[in-house]
């Protein structure tokens, strides 16, 4: 053999062992993504609060990436549920198919997320809910795969019953919700703090979830002579159903509600059928500490078209829960290890210390009133209409 073929052949070996060199490190680099999916009504009626959940959720996971932490870099699953079940079971589907996927967190509405919620469990993927209330998603039977950092219905509701009820002193209710199972549970925990108190409406309607022309409902609660009236329902239903009332000369009420209502898309109705509108929200006033108003200048210094809303937040910290189980991973997360490191895990973020109980639902339970003030939601206790305030509620 020729000195020349030697090198020839040297040469050919030394190319094919780079080659092998190359596509390992390129396998590696495979190997070195990490995934997590996020569910949530980014198109659809409820379009405002599941886009700024998803902004808020990915921001999270930018940051991450850009902090340089991890040996991976994570990359985000986006599915828009569109608030529709079968969507939700689809793209929980699409999620979990992936075998990069280590967990996902969603929803914003309950019946997508109850829908949902078998193909996780049977998947053995972890599910952290960052916004869908029904109470019964938290289970015994869920655990330890679906864990929830949100409140529940009856969490929510509790603190607005208080207010009302027994601060305020109103008596004579008119009760109106979607059919839906987010409006039914908002129903249920209503009436169950009514009930606690010897109350029994005057009145009470469910509507389809679709419904725009609500003069029927309108009709009802005049006829009734309530002075206040409860809506569990979405921003859909429940805007509509101000502005119809106020049409319909039924103005002298307290008008309240849950969470749902609580976006900007509320007060497109106008500033004038909307006054006066009383609104629990959960978590914490971000305004008032310094996380929140570092996470409201952060989220604003992005150019997001959708401003912060009433779970905004949620969507924010699930994510940092998200991060804080991947780093008791050790570096090397998988769906197991996640599903124990998140049931696991003591996240303080942005509205606090978040702990999760034997059934992986939130130990950290916060909320505070809302009400609109010309045009603008307003925290009640900073408002016009907080105690001794210049303005009055209805219904007095």
């Amino acid at each position: 053999m020729s000195g020349k073929t030697k090198l020839l052949r040297m040469f050919f070996l030394s190319l094919f062992v780079i080659g092998l060199l190359i596509g390992g490190s390129s396998a590696d680099a495979a190997e070195s993504v990490v995934k997590v999916g996020f569910l949530g009504p980014i198109t659809g009626s409820d379009a405002a609060e599941g886009a700024a959940a998803r902004n808020a959720f990915t921001l999270a996971i930018s940051e991450a990436n850009k902090s340089g932490e991890f040996p991976f870099k994570i990359e985000v699953i986006e599915v828009d549920d569109q608030g529709t079940e079968n969507v939700a079971v689809a793209g929980a589907q699409e999620i979990v198919s992936d075998s990069d996927i280590v967990a996902a967190s969603g929803f914003w509405n309950s019946g997508p997320a109850a829908a949902a919620i078998p193909v996780f469990k049977e998947a053995e993927i972890p599910l952290l809910i960052w916004g869908a209330i029904r109470e019964s998603l938290t289970n015994k039977e869920n655990v330890p795969y679906i864990t929830r950092s949100a409140p529940t219905d009856k969490q929510e509701n509790i603190p607005l019953a208080i207010k009302v009820l027994d601060e305020m002193g109103y008596r004579d209710w008119f009760i109106v919700s979607d059919v839906s199972s987010y409006g039914d549970g908002n129903l249920n925990a209503f009436k169950a703090e009514l009930a606690a108190r010897k109350i029994t409406p005057i009145g009470e309607e469910q509507v389809p979830e679709d419904t725009t022309d609500l003069n029927a409902v309108v009709q009802k609660v005049k006829a009734s002579g309530a002075k206040a009236v409860y809506c569990g329902s979405t921003v859909a239903i429940g805007s509509q159903l101000k502005r119809q009332l106020n049409d319909g000369g039924v103005r002298d009420i307290l008008y309240c509600g849950i969470s749902g209502m609580k976006t900007e898309d509320f007060l497109k109705i106008g500033a004038e059928p909307a006054e006066g509108t009383l609104v629990v929200s959960p978590g914490i006033i971000l305004e008032d500490t310094t996380e929140g108003s570092n996470f409201i200048n952060l989220y604003n210094s992005q150019g997001y078209s959708e401003p912060i809303g009433a779970f905004t937040p949620y969507a924010y910290e699930a994510a940092l829960i998200l991060i804080k189980s991947m780093r008791a991973c050790e570096g090397k997360p998988t769906a197991e290890a996640m599903t124990r490191a998140i049931l696991d895990s003591k996240t303080t973020g942005i509205m606090g210390t978040t702990t999760f109980n034997e059934i992986g639902q939130t130990e950290n339970v916060a909320a505070y009133l809302n009400v609109v003030q010309d045009g603008k939601w307003v925290p009640l206790d900073k408002s016009e209409y907080s105690q001794g305030g210049k303005r009055a509620f209805g219904g007095k």
